[in-house]
């Protein structure tokens, strides 16, 4: 009996240690109160990060985009990665999203916000409406390191 509870919390232990680093970031609403989510960022392999956003309280069957912000002057906002940054909510204004990105361009960002697109057009920015934002809580670590 010792050596099967010894050979189990060896095995616990490796696994533990071999986890992939995640950290869960808050998502509120800011001009939409019923607007909630969470974004889970992992470490995943070999200098990349997976994004996976979970947001609901948002508008039904409307599109919205993903975005990376520096507060710092002069730094601005970049959509996440070169790939897709959009994604659809559905019928219950539930909205799922996930993208992986090299770590090295995750570690310049500050925030992470999630935007609205009434017209559906991703590149007219100056008609989006801010639904969600989370700050990085990390940053500080990665940006010295």
């Amino acid at each position: 009996m010792v050596k099967e509870l010894a050979a189990a919390a060896a095995l616990a232990f490796a696994i533990t240690a071999q986890a992939p680093y995640e950290n869960t970031v808050d998502l509120r609403g800011e001009d939409w109160d019923d607007a909630t989510g969470e974004a889970v960022i992992t470490d995943i392999r070999d200098g990349q990060k997976e994004i996976r956003i979970d947001a609901s309280g948002l508008e039904p069957n409307a599109t919205y985009s993903v975005w990376l912000i520096n507060e710092a002057p002069m730094m601005g906002e970049v959509g996440i990665g070169s790939g897709d940054l959009i994604f659809e909510s559905d019928a219950l204004g539930r909205g799922f999203y996930v993208v992986t990105i090299p770590s090295d361009q995750f570690k310049d960002w500050d925030k992470i916000e999630v935007m609205h697109h009434p017209n559906r057009d991703t590149e007219d920015v100056e008609s989006a409406e801010l639904t969600l934002t989370g700050v990085l809580y990390n940053q500080s670590v990665e940006k010295s390191g």
